[in-house]
């Protein structure tokens, strides 16, 4: 006879007192004893006797674990609780293992991720809670590292809903081995973009005649690259700090700080040609400039420079259309 969900039929135990299992009576144990201990295995043998169920038959893995259960401390003062309580506070999956390699704790993040609860795979071949096939070289590494002991590192991606990229570590720890995971999705993207961007900056500098940079919210320059100061005439110290309009003669610079208040409170890019001032003499010059947008909003812009006049202008504007045009 089978209890789902521990329900015995008997009058001392109640139905929640009794987890799920098999019920057999004292004399069926002891005539087919072979049979019901290779099922007490997998799960309890509640032993019916006069009626009642008073004992029951588990596993010695089974017992082992529920006797360390017994010595977790419940005083929540106790540095292991507190241990459990960090645990699950923390965003890194963690989960640990004994030596045979069975999941010993799993914290709120790992469970939540593997979609499981703490009750039903402890104790339980972590080749059967990482059962997925993108967990597969999880599983290799983690032996691996019991193999040699030699801690592993690596980022490897899963699918699910979403699909993620987390950072694995795997190593020894008291009494078995931890693996723990952070997610690194948007690390990852950013370190992609960043890359981007240097190759982007990289490229621009090594065109002749083109120069770039940026200025903050009060229209002031706060980065450049060498050929500004090449085109200005001057070091670049003199140059960062300076409002952008301040590097352009006086029958563009009212134009120019007329599209830089647009840009920094509408977000329109423009681009028009002006007259660039410096030591080495005033020349035409186009000018692109377009917002930075962060997640706070509003940032800044960027610009290019350039002297070559077959280039168009960013918006669409032309260089022989004259100083002052702004692009649309």
């Amino acid at each position: 006879m089978r209890i789902p969900n521990g329900s015995s039929g008997g009058a001392d135990i109640k139905a929640d007192d009794l987890p799920p299992g098999q019920v057999v009576t004292a004399t069926a144990l002891i005539r087919h004893f072979a049979v019901h201990s290779r099922q007490a295995l997998t799960e309890p043998v509640h032993i019916l006797n006069h009626g009642h169920v008073g004992l029951t038959l588990i596993s010695t893995e089974s017992f082992l674990r529920l006797s360390a259960d017994r010595h977790r401390p419940a005083n929540p003062d106790h540095p292991a609780a507190q241990l459990d309580v960090l645990l699950d506070m923390i965003p890194t999956q963690v989960i640990l293992a004994d030596q045979e390699l069975n999941l010993t704790r799993i914290n709120l993040a790992a469970r939540k991720r593997l979609e499981v609860s703490e009750q039903e795979v402890r104790g339980a071949p972590l080749s059967q809670v990482l059962a997925r096939p993108d967990h597969h070289f999880v599983l290799r590494a983690l032996e691996r590292v019991r193999d040699t002991g030699v801690p592993e590192e690596f980022e490897q991606s899963f699918t699910g809903r979403l699909s993620l990229v987390y950072r694995v570590q795997i190593s020894a720890f008291p009494g078995g081995f931890a693996i723990l995971a952070d997610e690194v999705t948007d690390r990852l993207s950013l370190r992609t973009q960043d890359a981007r961007i240097a190759a982007y900056e990289n490229l621009t500098d090594s065109l002749p005649g083109l120069a770039r940079g940026a200025f903050n919210v009060r229209g002031m320059v706060t980065d450049m690259s060498p050929a500004l100061a090449d085109l200005v005439g001057t070091e670049e110290s003199r140059i960062l700090g300076v409002r952008f309009a301040a590097l352009f003669d006086g029958s563009s610079r009212g134009a120019i700080s007329d599209a830089v208040e647009g840009l920094l409170t509408s977000g329109k890019p423009f681009g028009m040609t002006a007259g660039l001032v410096g030591n080495a003499g005033s020349g035409t010059v186009w000018i692109g400039a377009t917002p930075i947008l962060s997640a706070d909003g509003q940032a800044g812009g960027v610009f290019l420079i350039g002297t070559n006049p077959l280039w168009p202008l960013p918006g669409g504007a032309h260089p022989e259309e004259g100083t002052g045009s702004k692009g649309q």
